[in-house]
C-alpha cells in the first residue's frame, strides 16, 4: 500500500477541501467552524457540490447522514445522488440544503419518552467540523440528531456543546498566565485504546450466548488461560496479522491514524490504538474502528467480540479514554514542564480536574458504560467502580505542599537507569497505576473505566462539562487580579490549595483492588456504585444534573430521557441473557446431561463399580439442582415480563440476574464431568487454542 497516495483518499478532509473549494469558500467554512457561526447558503451549496463531485469520482452512488442515537450505536439511511428533472431526465444532484439537514424517524430510536410513536419527525444536521468519508460507495456525512421539538436525541450534540464550554472557560484561565500567545480556542484531544477479542467463527456459531448477548453465560475455565502471561505483547498469530493489515488499510484510507496494535493479556484478546484527535472526531473514528473490526473479522473466518467480559476468569476489554487539552497554538495544559510547582497553568488545570472528578464522580461512573461493563469493572486489570485519581508520588507531594503549610514535600530525585551500550537514561517522574480509574500519565489523564463496546462520547461529555464548570469558577475567581501579576500568582496558589484541601479524598496512589481501599474509600465518603443500575439513579439528583442545564449541554428532560434509556438497557440485557440462558439449558446442557447419564447407566447395569456409581450420583444431584434452578428462573422471568420501568429493571437486577452465577456454577461443574461426545458447546479450551 502506497501510504502517500492512499492515506485519507476516502475522506473529504481539510486537504481535499483546500484543493477543491474556491479560496473564499474554504475561508468562510473555516471561519464558520472556528467561530461557531452559521454557514450561508452560497457556501453550503459550493461545499455540497465539491463534495458530490469528489464522491462521484470515488465511485459513490449514495450519501447518508450518519448519526449516533442514545443507544450509543450509529445509524444512517442511504439516499441516491440520482434525481430527475421535470422531463424525467436523470441527473445527479446534491445541494447545500441536503448537506446541512436531513430527516429521519425521531420515534423509532431510543428517546426516553421524549417522542411518542406517532411523533415521527427527527432531523440530522451536519457536523461541519468532522470529515465526511466514503465506505462501500456511500458518502457518510457526520451529523447530530434532534427531534422535531429540538430535543437532543444523540451523543454528538451534547459532546459538541461540552467542547464549546471547555473552550470558553479554559481559554480564559490560560490567557491569565500565558502572555506570549493568545488563546481563542481550546480543544479536548482524545486518544481511544480499543480492546477486543477475536475467536474462530466455527466456535461462535455453536454458542447461543455469544451470538445473542456477546458473552458466555456458561463455560468452565480452560486448562490454560492467561496464567503463563505468554500472550501479552507476544507474536501476533498469522491469521490475526492478516486481519490487522486489512483493518489498517481500511482505516488509513479513511484518514484514521491507527498507530498501535498488539496482543492483550487474555487469550484471543487484542488491541488497536488511534492517535489523538479532537474529541468529537475521536469518537467518530472509534465508532468506525469498531465497525471495521467486526466487518473485517468475518473475511478471515473470525468474529470480533466487543463485549466487556466475553469470558469468565480472564481479562475483560475496555476502551481507555486518554484525555488532554490544548490551545489553538498547540500548548498542552496538562504538560507539567520541567518545574511543575511553578507552572501555574498546569497546576490550575490539574486542580480543576481533581475538583471535577470528586464533585461529579457519579456522572463519571455512569459515563463509563452500561450493564455489560458491570461484569468487567473491578476484575483482573479493570479498575473498580470507585472514582479516584492517581497522580504519582511527586505530583501528589507538590500539591500537598501547596495545600498544607505544615507539609514539607519529600521529593527524591530518582536515579537514572543504566543500560548497557546506552549508559544512563532518565526515567519518568512517576509510575503508572493500572488499577486507577482516572490516572495522570505524564501529560494527560487516562480514564480507564469506559467499556469496550460503549461509545466514547459519554465519558468526554462528562469530563468536558465537569472540568469546564471548575475552570469557570477558577476564571471568575482570578480575573479580578489579572492586572497585578504578583497578586494574581498568589491568589492562584490559594485557589489550588483550597481545591486540594477540599478534594484530596479522591487522590489515591496505591492498589485500588485491595479490600483496604474499599474500606478506606467508604471512610472518605467516596460514592461506590457497584452496578450501572445503582449508578444511574444519580441522574435523579437535580442538584447533580443541574450542571448540564446551566451550560445548555442537556436539558432536564433530556437527562430524564437518558435515565429512561439507561434503565431500559438494564431490562433489555436482563431479558436477553435470561432467554438465552434458558434456551441453552433446554437445548444444550440438559440433553447433554441426559445422554451422559444414559451412557453411565448402560455400564452400571452390567458392572459393579462403586466409583462409577458415585459419578452417576454426583451427576444426578447436579442435574436435579439445575432443573430446579431452571424452573425458578422461568418463573422469575415470567414475573419480570409483567413489570414496567423502574420496577422491571430493579427486579431484573435483584431477582433475575442474581440467579445466573448459581446456574453457571452448576453448568461449569457438569461441563467438567461430561464427555466431549455429549458436550457439544465449544469450550474455553476450544476457543482459546484454535486461533491460528
Amino acid at each position: 500500500m502506497d501510504l502517500d497516495k492512499k492515506f485519507g483518499e476516502m475522506a473529504f478532509n481539510k486537504r481535499m477541501m483546500r484543493e477543491r473549494l474556491p479560496h473564499a469558500i474554504y475561508y468562510r467554512w473555516k471561519n464558520a467552524i472556528r467561530n461557531e457561526a452559521p454557514l450561508d447558503r452560497e457556501t453550503a451549496d459550493a461545499i455540497a457540490h465539491a463534495m458530490k463531485e469528489w464522491a462521484l469520482e470515488k465511485g459513490a452512488t449514495h450519501y447518508c447522514h450518519w448519526f449516533q442515537p442514545l443507544n450509543g450505536l450509529t445509524a444512517k439511511k442511504h439516499d441516491a445522488f440520482l434525481d430527475r428533472t421535470d422531463k424525467y431526465d436523470v441527473i445527479q444532484r446534491f445541494s447545500g440544503k441536503e448537506l446541512i439537514r436531513g430527516e429521519s424517524d425521531g420515534s423509532s430510536f431510543p428517546t426516553g419518552g421524549m417522542r411518542s410513536t406517532f411523533e415521527a419527525r427527527g432531523y440530522t444536521y451536519w457536523d461541519a467540523t468532522a470529515n465526511s468519508f466514503i465506505i462501500d460507495r456511500i458518502l457518510y456525512i457526520p451529523t447530530i440528531f434532534v427531534s422535531f421539538n429540538g430535543d437532543k436525541l444523540d451523543k454528538k450534540g451534547p459532546l459538541l456543546a461540552s467542547m464549546g464550554l471547555i473552550s470558553e472557560y479554559g481559554s480564559r484561565v490560560v490567557n491569565l498566565f500565558e502572555k506570549e500567545e493568545y488563546t481563542y480556542r481550546m480543544k479536548p484531544k482524545v486518544g481511544l485504546e480499543q480492546e477486543f477479542f477475536l475467536i474462530d467463527k466455527r466456535h461462535y456459531d455453536k454458542r447461543s450466548d455469544l451470538k445473542s448477548v456477546g458473552r458466555t453465560l456458561i463455560g468452565a475455565g480452560a486448562p490454560k488461560g492467561q496464567e503463563m502471561g505468554d500472550h501479552y505483547l507476544g507474536g501476533i498469530p498469522k491469521r490475526v496479522m492478516a486481519f490487522y493489515e486489512a483493518v489498517n488499510e481500511k482505516l488509513w484510507e479513511l484518514g484514521i491514524f491507527a498507530k498501535t496494535e498488539h496482543n492483550e493479556v487474555a487469550p484471543c484478546q487484542f488491541e488497536i490504538v488511534a492517535l489523538f484527535e479532537n474529541a468529537n472526531i475521536a469518537v467518530d473514528y472509534n465508532q468506525l474502528i469498531m465497525s471495521i473490526l467486526k466487518e473485517t473479522a468475518t473475511d478471515y473466518g473470525l468474529v470480533c467480540l466487543l463485549h466487556e467480559k466475553p469470558f469468565a476468569g480472564v481479562n475483560g476489554s475496555g476502551k481507555h479514554n486518554n484525555y488532554s487539552l490544548t490551545t489553538n497554538y498547540g500548548k498542552n495544559v496538562f504538560d507539567p514542564g520541567d518545574n511543575p510547582k511553578e507552572n501555574l497553568t498546569f497546576l490550575l488545570f490539574l486542580a480543576a480536574m481533581i475538583e471535577a472528578a470528586d464533585d461529579y464522580a457519579p456522572l463519571f461512573r455512569i459515563a463509563s458504560g452500561g450493564p455489560s461493563n458491570d461484569r468487567r469493572l473491578g476484575g483482573l486489570e479493570a479498575p473498580p467502580s470507585i472514582i479516584s485519581i492517581f497522580l504519582g508520588n511527586d505530583l501528589e507531594e507538590i500539591l500537598k505542599d501547596i495545600a498544607h503549610e505544615e507539609y514539607h514535600a519529600k521529593i527524591e530525585a530518582l536515579p537514572e537507569i543504566k543500560i548497557n551500550s546506552l549508559g544512563y537514561t532518565p526515567r519518568d517522574s512517576s509510575d503508572r497505576n493500572r488499577t486507577s480509574p482516572l490516572a495522570f500519565t505524564g501529560n494527560k489523564f487516562e480514564f480507564r473505566m469506559v467499556g469496550s463496546s460503549m461509545t466514547g462520547a459519554d465519558a468526554n461529555i462528562v469530563i468536558n462539562t465537569a472540568l469546564g464548570h471548575s475552570l469557570r469558577k477558577i476564571a471568575e475567581r482570578l480575573e479580578p487580579f489579572a492586572a497585578d501579576e504578583e497578586t494574581l500568582r498568589k491568589e492562584a496558589y490559594t485557589v489550588i490549595a483550597e481545591i486540594i484541601r477540599d478534594h484530596e479524598r479522591i487522590l489515591y496512589n496505591k492498589d485500588n483492588y485491595a479490600q483496604a481501599w474499599i474500606e478506606e474509600a467508604e471512610r472518605r465518603g467516596l460514592p461506590h456504585y457497584r452496578t450501572f443500575f445503582e449508578a444511574i439513579q444519580a441522574l435523579k439528583d437535580k442538584e447533580l444534573i443541574k450542571i448540564f442545564g446551566d451550560y445548555d449541554i442537556l436539558s432536564e428532560s433530556e437527562v430524564e430521557a437518558i435515565y429512561e434509556v439507561g434503565l431500559e438497557s438494564v431490562s433489555v440485557h436482563g431479558f436477553l441473557e435470561a432467554r438465552t440462558l434458558m434456551t441453552m439449558l433446554s437445548k444444550d446442557v440438559e440433553p447433554a446431561v441426559v445422554a451422559e447419564l444414559n451412557d453411565i447407566l448402560n455400564v452400571t447395569g452390567r458392572l459393579e463399580n462403586a466409583a462409577l456409581k458415585e459419578r452417576l450420583e454426583t451427576l444426578n444431584v447436579l442435574f436435579e439442582e439445575l432443573l430446579l434452578r431452571h424452573k425458578k428462573l422461568k418463573a422469575t422471568y415470567a414475573k419480570a415480563k409483567t413489570l414496567e420501568g423502574y420496577a422491571r429493571a430493579e427486579f431484573f437486577e435483584k431477582e433475575v440476574i442474581t440467579q445466573f452465577p448459581h446456574i453457571r456454577k452448576i453448568c461449569d461443574e457438569l461441563e467438567n464431568r461430561i464427555s466431549r461426545k455429549h458436550w457439544t458447546i465449544p469450550t474455553y479450551e476450544d476457543i482459546f487454542t484454535e486461533l491460528n
